[in-house]
């Protein structure tokens, strides 16, 4: 789970004084339930769960609640909280200025503690000019082992720098996919086997199955392949 700042001087704002007890519950749920954009995905059967029946008065949180669409919801001031003035070069702060612009939200930052929003975003452009993001959720949604998510990122970003690598790691899943060590139930977690990726650019020669156990043994290797049925066959 997420940790973020919060602010314990607001049990004494006049703001967050003057609103009632499921107002104040709500807001704090918000805060606590956006994502790393200050951006809320609208879901009231969740709220009600929690809260229970409560309804918004968008009134009391003007200034502090943009409604993005019927969807999605920003708090602007969270970004200024959490992050002070976004920076570019900041890697944690890059990926919320990009969300922040595909939902539509960066203009609303207009803060001062956010510097000028359109130096930031000329940052933005100058520093991915020429790269290419590649999809990591894309892969990772086809990989089958869904263990070790943040190592495997960590793996693509270091090792997809080309459309050829990007390439060459769609038809290296689809090479294991297709193995039949992970049809006999060896599947790597995702931590591994973005880090070993590349040996499946090419399917092994030697994939078969051994003649007992006809594929129920488990295949243990990522370059060759050893049954660990009781045949022993290598």
């Amino acid at each position: 789970m997420p940790k973020r700042f919060t602010a314990t001087e607001k049990w004494v704002d006049p703001w967050f004084c003057g609103l009632s007890r499921p107002q104040k519950l709500f807001w704090t749920y918000l805060l606590d339930n956006c994502n790393h954009a200050g951006i809320w995905q609208v879901n009231w059967p969740l709220v009600k769960f929690h809260l229970g029946d409560f309804e918004v008065d968008l009134e009391k949180f003007n200034g502090r609640i943009e409604v993005l669409s019927e969807s999605k919801w920003f708090i602007p001031k969270f970004i200024s909280f959490q992050y002070g003035e976004l920076n570019p070069d900041n890697r944690a702060h890059n990926s919320v200025i990009l969300i922040l612009e595909r939902e539509g939200a960066y203009k609303e930052l207009n803060t001062p503690l956010l510097g000028c929003k359109d130096m930031v975003k000329d940052k933005v452009k100058d520093k991915n000019k020429g790269r290419q993001d590649f999809d990591f959720d894309m892969i990772w949604s086809e990989y089958p082992n869904k263990i070790g998510r943040r190592s495997a990122e960590k793996h693509f970003r270091a090792s997809v720098k080309t459309l050829k690598d990007f390439t060459d790691i769609q038809g290296a899943l689809v090479n294991y996919k297709s193995s039949k060590r992970v049809k006999s139930n060896y599947i790597q977690n995702g931590s591994t086997w973005f880090c070993n990726w590349r040996d499946w650019v090419e399917l092994p020669k030697n994939e078969k199955f051994c003649d007992k156990c006809k594929g129920t043994g488990k295949f243990i290797s990522a370059t060759g392949f050893e049954c660990v049925c009781d045949c022993g066959a290598k």
